[in-house]
């Protein structure tokens, strides 16, 4: 099994920690955490964009850095329980790590451009990529071997799927389709056919017989899985949608928009269930919570805020961000609030009071995504600065 040797520039985090070896690996001299200085302009240059009386019990300073990769990190996301840690690269690859040491123990190759997207199988036996080459790759996780190549696509494919049983890749583009091949041979399956511009989106249902994908076409369509028929076309939004969503029942679907709105929608009937019209800028995401009691958008206005799925009522607005947040999503037992934001840094709510928890920095460029491991312990972010980073939470 091919691998590579633990990063010499990967360093565990502290407080007090001298921030003179940061600046080996960072980009443009950026030294970090320390008193995150950089050179370049951000309104992170200071201590902390944290609001000096915010009341905060989590420590900013990450416990593992993942280094490696040499051009902005795309992705990063948990898989093994939590042990292991998957993440794509603008630099052309996709690297798996070690979430307890740092090391990284396998480099999947075969592209030629930036990756996009990866993900794991529902077994986690292979990676998939989604790559601005016009490709996406399926690799065997431990080896790395380039399984099959998934192609046809006229421009990047910006996400990548596994179905439920693993056997199938579901790819979107901005050619106006979505696309479902084999696994195992890379042969297409179906297309998913209809849209008039470009596709944000592409999801399957929590029991993977229907496909939901969004568009610039200010449409989201949902389709038969096996045949491809579209069984709806949901209408209403005002401008481009962004993404969308099941509910875990499969009953819902939310919808953000550029339009400052998120829709809920009834999956059997198309009937608009709600409009949630708070944010004052772009939703760019919305997510149900476990129950599907609730729904949490994030927007460029600086905010995230949950709703009600019942009443469509603000129950809270989560602030403190600078510029635009661009995903939220709750912790696995939803009791917090994770929002990452183009202001550099990563917040952690309470969500029934609202209360931001702490303020995760140290990324010297945008952070393009946060998630909680599987146990809501930790925070894992990936970062246009060339590194994904873990922060502990607790419970």
């Amino acid at each position: 099994i091919a691998s590579i040797s633990p990063s010499p520039f990967l360093h565990l985090a502290k407080p007090g920690l001298s921030v003179q070896p940061w600046a080996a690996i960072m980009p443009g001299g950026r030294a970090f955490p320390g008193g995150l200085m950089h050179t370049g302009g951000s309104i992170a240059d200071t201590a902390s964009s944290a609001p000096a009386d915010e009341a905060e019990s989590l420590s900013g300073f990450p416990s593992m850095v993942f280094a490696g990769h040499t051009k902005a990190v795309s992705k990063a996301v948990f898989i093994a329980c939590g042990s292991k840690i998957l993440t794509s690269s603008h630099d052309g690859t996709a690297k798996l790590y070690d979430a307890t040491n740092g090391n990284c123990e396998q480099t999947y190759h075969g592209h030629r451009g930036a990756v996009t997207w990866v993900a794991a199988s529902p077994d986690e036996s292979k990676v998939v990529t989604g790559c601005a080459d016009r490709v996406a790759r399926v690799f065997d996780t431990a080896s790395g071997k380039c399984l099959c190549a998934l192609q046809g696509h006229a421009f990047q494919v910006s996400m990548a799927r596994f179905s439920l049983d693993g056997a199938q890749v579901l790819t979107t583009t901005a050619d106006r389709m979505a696309r479902l091949f084999d696994a195992e041979t890379g042969v297409l399956v179906q297309s998913y056919k209809g849209h008039i511009a470009a596709l944000y989106s592409a999801t399957f249902s929590p029991d993977g017989k229907k496909v939901l994908t969004t568009s610039h076409d200010k449409t989201a369509k949902i389709f038969d899985t096996q045949t491809g028929e579209c069984l709806i076309t949901l209408i209403g939004h005002k401008a481009h949608i962004y993404m969308g969503s099941f509910s875990p029942d499969g009953s819902l679907v939310i919808t953000a928009s550029a339009d400052m709105s998120a829709m809920i929608w009834e999956v059997n009937t198309g009937f608009c269930r709600a409009i949630l019209t708070e944010c004052q800028e772009a939703v760019y995401s919305a997510s149900f919570s476990s129950g599907a009691t609730k729904v949490l958008t994030a927007s460029a206005d600086g905010t995230a805020r949950m709703y009600d799925v019942q009443t469509g009522y603000c129950d809270r607005k989560f602030e403190g961000h600078l510029l635009a947040v661009h995903d939220a999503q709750f912790s696995p037992n939803g009791r917090r609030v994770l929002t990452a934001s183009d202001d550099r840094s990563v917040r952690v709510f309470d969500t029934e009071s609202g209360q931001c928890l702490g303020v995760f920095e140290g990324h010297g460029e945008h952070v393009y995504g946060a998630t909680f491991s599987p146990d809501g312990q930790c925070v894992l972010t990936a970062s246009e600065d060339s590194t994904a980073k873990l922060f502990v939470v607790g419970s």
